[in-house]
């Protein structure tokens, strides 16, 4: 796939094409913005050349050359371009719940590795940084390359990169040291509030009397931290947890109702907005997904 190509995609669609996983190697400029977002996937991702600053939920890393971030599902993130005008290169692997679930057995959960928000941030040197940064070319290059026994080869690369991908994050042999986070408290206060309200009527003005701060400040402030509003913000989240209800079979009301809706027209309406689907849509998508082997 061309660079090029590849940074369009995935600033144009932050959803998986395949059942499996996804590969891409691009090099942008740091005036390319993208919003924040999150997936129901996992995510790898491993700056190659130049500068690159990501935030986590409340959580931001400056990252150098060698830096990978390990996002697991439902985290909202974004790339930080802080850096004005200087290229980076980065590859980004994307890999589907159920195909990691597939490569793991029951004394091998592969996914474990992303279960973290301080601990997906890795600087990773020397032996390990090299091992990494081959297997994602390989695994580039397969997904690319010769047609006969590709799938076979590239579930075996993914496996391998899974694998010393835990190894790493498990501190296994000689710790990699961690890069440096800085963590919002204004973001965490109010992220952590909507966490725990999503299933009641939300108001900005009961936000700022918890949080001590005049609205003006407040949205100022928790927009230039986020790069998004503190609405935008907690649709995503209601969005977050509609959808893992959704794969646990409740009801579509129930859900609106989860989520902080008093009618399913507004559940409905937010629901098509985030994922460009019906929730009915979406369902029947899921279905499918769940019932074809990969």
């Amino acid at each position: 796939m061309e660079l090029e190509q590849a940074l369009e995609e995935l600033h144009l669609r932050q959803h998986m094409m395949r059942e499996d996983f996804e590969v891409f190697h691009f090099r942008g400029n740091n005036g390319f913005q993208i919003a924040p977002h999150f997936h129901d996937f996992y995510e790898c991702s491993l700056l190659l050349s130049g500068q690159l600053s990501y935030q986590i939920e409340s959580v931001s890393f400056a990252e150098e050359p060698g830096d990978l971030l390990l996002i697991g599902p439902n985290h909202v993130h974004r790339p930080l371009f802080i850096h004005e005008n200087k290229p980076y290169e980065r590859i980004v692997f994307w890999l589907s719940r159920m195909f990691v679930e597939k490569l793991s057995d029951e004394n091998c959960d592969l996914s474990a590795c992303f279960s973290g928000t301080h601990n997906s941030a890795i600087r990773l040197s020397g032996a390990a940084r090299e091992q990494i940064t081959r297997v994602l070319f390989e695994l580039l290059q397969a997904s690319e390359g010769e047609p006969f026994g590709r799938e076979v080869l590239t579930r075996a690369l993914s496996a391998s990169l899974l694998v010393y991908l835990n190894r790493i994050s498990r501190g296994e042999g000689v710790a990699p040291p961690q890069m440096e986070i800085r963590v919002s408290p204004l973001v965490k206060r109010v992220s952590d509030y909507l966490e725990e309200h999503l299933s009641e009527p939300i108001t900005l003005d009961e936000l700022c009397r918890t949080v001590y701060l005049s609205k003006y400040y407040l949205e100022r402030k928790f927009r230039q931290e986020t790069g998004a509003s503190i609405y935008q913000m907690l649709q995503k989240k209601r969005m977050i947890r509609a959808r893992n209800q959704m794969q646990k079979g409740l009801s579509l009301t129930q859900i609106a109702l989860n989520c902080g809706f008093s009618e399913y027209s507004g559940f409905y309406k937010a629901f098509r907005s985030e994922y460009g689907m019906s929730p009915h849509d979406y369902l029947v998508r899921l279905k499918e997904t769940e019932s074809s082997p990969l």
